[in-house]
């Protein structure tokens, strides 16, 4: 079995947790059933049912940190952070419940604190986001100041505004139909709206907690995905291209991710004495004198590359056509090659999860951007993830949907 430093193995931490995490909720509730003297099997069930949730917990933390530890480039490492970040709130706020009530609830009380979470969730979601929506704007107005107005420079604005104009949205509709729509009428005990006004406002703010936490998780995964630097033993790095000025020169975005690995093969060639060789990636736009590739590999050579170190790939229009078609390269010069790939910091995560798909087991290298390009970049880079996987947000939106009906179902029948 596999060591840590200490000579622990690595499971054994993580097991003894997940123990721990099983165990002391349960025995709590046990305990205060013998010391308070009530009914055992309500606190059974529910002790039951706290810890199967809290092992659930601890068992995602142990997926999430495995499945870090074998790439950084998959979007179940964003999906695991969103259920850990949902039922990681989920059980504190339960567990805040029952030390406010000191087990004086009843179980209509303990319904309302389980059915009102997607919405306290959201509210708390809400006030940290829109303090990052103020920062986007701040950064949206400097880039507009200095690159001047076009629409995609107020992207990020536009998108902070929808996000909390369509958050008000959401709040306004489940306040009306849980509160006000048939307010006084004889139909408003009936079942069918019952259903309804439980089923409804719930499957709305469960979907907007599920994009806020996939939010979260894209953030946190791209953020680590910038940090990450290859190990000193690759034999390739792709240098992922964007557009050139005019003249076929390298504009500040796509000279950030030449330098940067240009600076990462010099580190690579002091630390272990591997040389490095360049496959600059990018077909020639409609406004562009020659390739992306081509300018990238005239750039390369005036910076002291050799000639035979650079292998230019001039065809490809998309990220995915810049993996696939760089990876054809490398596999006619050498089919077992290690592989690096540099782009800009915000563009990090989607290329390693593209370089995945195209069968690249490859490491990022983050070329730096300006403060204020950042925010933009990585609104433009979330939904282009999150069009890269909507089979996955349909079958989360379909579970989420059964959920609600569900719970609906059950209030109608006044089970709940």
């Amino acid at each position: 079995m596999s060591k840590t430093k200490k000579g622990t193995p690595r499971l054994l931490l993580p097991l003894l947790a997940a123990a721990v995490l099983f165990v002391l909720p349960v025995a709590g509730l046990f305990a205060y059933v013998f010391f308070a003297d009530i009914d055992f099997l309500p606190w059974a069930v529910l002790g039951a049912m706290f810890q199967a949730l809290v092992t659930f917990f601890a068992l995602l933390v142990i997926a999430l940190r495995r499945s870090l530890r074998k790439t950084l480039y998959a979007y179940r490492n964003i999906m695991l952070i969103a259920l850990v970040l949902f039922i990681g709130a989920f059980i504190a706020a339960m567990l805040v419940f029952f030390v406010r009530t000191a087990g004086g609830f009843s179980a209509a009380a303990l319904y309302e604190q389980v059915i009102s979470f997607p919405r306290r969730f959201s509210y708390w979601a809400v006030f940290v986001l829109s303090a990052l929506c103020v920062l986007v704007g701040i950064s949206n107005v400097a880039l507009m100041c200095r690159e001047g107005f076009r629409p995609k420079n107020a992207l990020s604005l536009l998108v902070a505004a929808l996000y909390i104009g369509g958050t008000f949205v959401v709040y306004w509709l489940s306040d009306l139909v849980e509160n006000k729509l048939l307010a006084g009428s004889a139909l408003a005990s009936s079942s069918g709206f019952v259903f309804v006004k439980t089923a409804l406002p719930l499957f709305l703010l469960l979907l907007l907690c599920y994009f806020e936490c996939i939010l979260a998780g894209t953030a946190v995964m791209g953020w680590l995905a910038a940090r990450q630097v290859p190990g000193y033993d690759k034999d390739f790095i792709i240098i992922l291209g964007c557009s050139i000025d005019r003249r076929g020169g390298l504009l500040p975005l796509l000279k950030g991710r030449v330098n940067r690995a240009i600076h990462y093969a010099w580190d690579q060639e002091i630390a272990s004495g591997k040389p490095l060789k360049y496959v600059p990636s990018g077909g020639q736009g409609p406004n562009e004198v020659m390739s992306e590739g081509s300018a990238m590999e005239l750039y390369l050579l005036t910076r002291g590359a050799e000639p035979d170190e650079v292998f230019p790939e001039k065809e490809s229009r998309t990220t995915y056509e810049n993996m696939r078609f760089s990876k054809r390269i490398i596999d006619g010069l050498k089919p077992d090659a290690k592989i690096a790939f540099a782009t800009t910091n915000y563009h990090m995560l989607r290329s390693g999860i593209i370089a995945q798909q195209c069968g690249i087991d490859a490491e990022g290298i983050a070329g730096q951007t300006k403060w204020y390009f950042w925010p933009n970049g990585f609104i433009r880079e979330f939904f282009a993830i999150l069009k890269m996987h909507v089979r996955v947000h349909a079958a989360a939106a379909a579970v989420i949907a059964a959920g609600s009906v569900l719970v609906g179902l059950f209030a109608a029948s006044g089970m709940l």
